[in-house]
Order: C-alpha cells, then structure tokens, then sequence
C-alpha cells in the first residue's frame, strides 16, 4: 500500500534508519542539493531531511527514490511483478469458462481507477493570504542555472477537448514571487494541453509535495487512455483523494504539502534555462510558456521536495530503471519477441536502448527497431542496439563484445535522418529534430546475405563446469 502522504514516508524512513536529519544550517544555492548528489554518488542513498534551509522555515526532503529497496517499497512491490500484474489483467483467460471468474478479477483490480473527488479542502490546508513563491525553498543546483528551479513538481492541466487530466513533472525555473517558467517539452502531454487551447488562458495547478507514489505517476509514460491518478489506484488498488481547486477548473491530490494554482497564457512565453540537466550538460535556455501563480494552498507544516539531476548517479537512475522493469512485460505484449531489455542509464535512458531477441526470420532486428521507434516514450531512443539471447543486455561487456564481433558497420547499421529527437538532445542539428541509429548486433543468417560460416561461441562442457565448480570448493576449505 502507497504512503498517505509524505510525512508518514518520512516517518518510515526513520523507523527503517533510511533517513538522515540534517540540522545544520543549509544554504539552497548550490549547497544543498549537493548534499543530496554526494550521499548518492557515495553509495548510501539515504532520504535526507534539511531542518534549517537559509531563507525559508520549510523544512526539506530530498533522495526519495535513491534506492531500489525503497522504490520497491513506494510501489508495494518490484516494478517487474507489478508489470506482470498489469499484464495477466488485460490478458484474457485461456479457458473460455474462466471468464466470468476473470471479470470480477478485474473489477477488483480496477475499483481503484476512479479517483474520488471532494469539493472542500481538508480541515489540515488553508489558503494563503499573499503569492509569494520566495518564501518557499526553492533550489539552485548547479552554478550555471539560470535560477532557482522546482524540480519535483507535479503538473496538473486537462485536455480542453476531452476533459482528462494529465499530471505530469515539469522542471519550473522561479522568475519573480508570482510567475515561473513552465518547461514542458513539445512531445509532452502538457504541452499538447497547451497547443490545443489555442489563444486561450489555460488553469493549471501545480503540486510542491505530495505521497511518493503520485509524483511516481507523474513521471511514468502512460498511455493516453489511463490518466496519473488512476494509474495510482491501480498500483495502490484503492481510490485517491482529488480536492476541487479553488481558483482552477482542475481537481489535485488532497494530500498535497503545497498547492499552486493559476493559468499559462498560451499566447505568453519567456526564455526559460539554462538548467543543469540529467543530460550530464546545461540545457540552453529556449522560448517556454510563463506560469502565473494566483492563489497558494498549504497543508499545515508542509514540507518542500526537491531532487538533483545530474550525471548518472542520481536517483532519477532509480526512476528510470523502475519505469523500464514496470513497462518491459507491458512492452512485450506489443513487440512479444523481446527477451529483455537495458535503456542505459550512462546513455541518459533515452539515447540508446539494447534489446535481446528471438529471431525468427531475416531482418527480424530491423522490425524491432522500427517497433520500438513507434512505441510510447521509447520514440526518443536515438539508438537501438538488437542482440541474441546469449547476450545478457544488462552486462555492458557482453553487449559491447556483441556489438563489435556481430556486426559489420555497412549492412547492419540503419541511419534514419530527419527523426524526431529528445528535446534535450544537444547534438541534434535542429531543436527537436535529428536523426536515429538502429545496430543489429544479432548472429547474421544466410538468408539475410552472409555466405560464409558462423563460427561458434566458446563454451565449457557442463560437466567440467561443475567438476571445477566442487574442486574451487575443495581448494577453498583447505
């Protein structure tokens, strides 16, 4: 079950001994958030709990997802099982007479999906007197960034066609008391949000700390059909608590520490960055859309989130890598000749992707490319690496053996020119607009136009392996 709110995550923390109380005195420029980076890239990922942040009385937490273990404990479960989950609920039954026993299975499984909607805020939040985003403790991670910046926010806007909310995570970059910069990239739903509105002022309520599951589903790539909120209850398998906003046509958890409502103009932007991004490399400042903040809630002694990006060691590593064990049984049923799969986080997830396959007719890893080019998120993938089953995809040395002694670079590299790209992507030639590389790293056929003989792979006998597997015991107990 999903912590209620982030005070009895903390909480747990302590009784786990995962939490670390910081009462010295913190400066949020830089200082801060590095803190949270050294506990990281030292291998003890403690949740870390700043008491005295200069500038503001808010209270700070950072590192929430900085483990596995406590990713898995967030979710209820490892992100794998949940997705096998997901997986035999949509399946049907193979027996035709099983089908009544799966559909009140899945009305179980589903009563979460509608979240519950109340019209009054919780007697625990009130509204603020004045807008003033300074008093919050907002960050600045790194020396180059163009300012302060939220970087735990949950982005709530609703498609003016159909009505669905969409939460989503957003970095915003603090202008002034009242206005920040709202950086939804172009492929993102929010920003599709806000394409369709067309001229018009659109509500949007912004989430500054909330349970560690709902800001989880604020940055797991759903698909259209299933919103953040339900995508919580099917996790939690319990309904969530939405609260009518008061200035906003837009409903937001109820267990939110703080709660920003307001509107983007969509006729209105601003150069927003740079940002020191989870790229390894400052994101140059471009045109985004200006968030004007008009009413501010808060729960009783709130407590600011925060979280650093950087290079490779962070905790959106752990996110990251959740979200690609969740979706992979999910993914199979789409592409079922994926074995497994590696988006690597020293590539920053969305620049290559390494698959194994069983290959079933020539040209086989070409298909898988181009499937997974059409799929979701995984449309940012800037190379797409297909190897056999003997390769494990999570063994850098065995993908990169793969790579070099399966491949000859003029027939099985594809370049694809004027692709989509990752908005972050710095080496594409044009914002948003690049090009993709898919490798076929398997065993070539030779149907697929290799005449000559495929030499065999080194292997021992398994006799002798567990012949020499007792004798290193024998040697060891001597």
């Amino acid at each position: 079950m999903p912590y209620d709110n982030i005070h009895d995550f903390i909480e747990a923390m302590k009784r786990k001994e995962e939490l670390i109380e910081v009462h010295n005195s913190v400066d949020r420029d830089l200082e801060l958030t590095w803190l949270l980076s050294e506990e990281e890239r030292t291998g003890k990922g403690r949740t870390m709990l700043f008491t005295d942040v200069k500038g503001s009385d808010l209270p700070v937490i950072g590192n929430i997802f900085s483990t596995q273990e406590k990713m898995n404990d967030i979710l209820g479960n490892n992100p794998e099982a949940i997705g096998n989950d997901m997986v035999n609920l949509i399946k049907p039954p193979k027996e035709s007479g099983s089908m009544i026993m799966k559909g009140i299975e899945m009305l179980r499984e589903l009563s979460g999906l509608r979240p519950k909607i109340h019209e009054r805020l919780p007697s625990t939040h009130s509204v603020l007197d004045k807008v003033d985003l300074s008093r919050y403790p907002i960050c600045k991670t790194w020396p180059d960034d163009a300012a302060p910046f939220v970087t735990l926010p949950v982005v709530i806007t609703r498609d003016p066609v159909t009505g669905i909310r969409n939460a989503g995570m957003y970095r915003m970059q603090m202008y002034d008391s009242e206005t920040m910069g709202m950086h939804w990239q172009i492929h993102k739903d929010g920003s599709r949000n806000f394409q369709e509105t067309r001229g018009k002022i659109m509500d949007v309520s912004v989430t500054l700390g909330t349970d560690p599951l709902t800001i989880f589903s604020a940055v797991a790539p759903l698909p259209d059909m299933l919103d953040e909120f339900s995508f919580w209850g099917l996790i939690s398998k319990k309904r969530m608590d939405l609260v009518k906003g008061q200035s906003v046509n837009i409903e937001y958890p109820m267990n939110s520490e703080i709660v920003l409502e307001g509107y983007v103009d969509t006729t209105e932007t601003r150069m927003e960055g740079p940002f020191g991004d989870h790229t390894g490399y400052y994101s140059l400042a471009e045109e985004f859309p200006v968030f004007h903040v008009k009413k501010i809630i808060e729960r009783k002694n709130p407590v600011y989130p925060t979280t650093i990006v950087g290079k490779l060691w962070h905790e959106d590593v752990i996110i990251g890598k959740t979200i690609e064990r969740l979706f992979l049984p999910l993914l199979r049923l789409q592409i079922p000749e994926i074995i497994d799969m590696n988006t690597m986080e020293e590539a920053v997830f969305h620049n290559m992707v390494v698959v194994s396959i069983k290959k079933r007719y020539p040209g086989h890893a070409k298909k898988v490319m181009f499937s997974i080019w059409g799929t979701g998120q995984l449309m940012f993938s800037k190379i797409v690496l297909v190897v056999d089953p003997d390769v494990n995809v999570h063994d850098r040395k065995e993908v990169i053996w793969a790579m070099t002694t399966r491949i000859d670079p003029a027939r099985d590299v594809v370049i694809i020119p004027g692709t989509h790209t990752d908005s972050l992507d710095h080496a594409s030639p044009l914002f948003n607009l690049g090009s993709k590389m898919g490798i076929d790293a398997t065993r070539k056929w030779k149907t697929e136009g290799y005449e000559r003989e495929w030499p065999e792979t080194l292997t021992m006998n398994r006799d002798i392996e567990e012949r020499v597997d007792q004798l290193r015991k024998s040697i060891e107990n001597q």
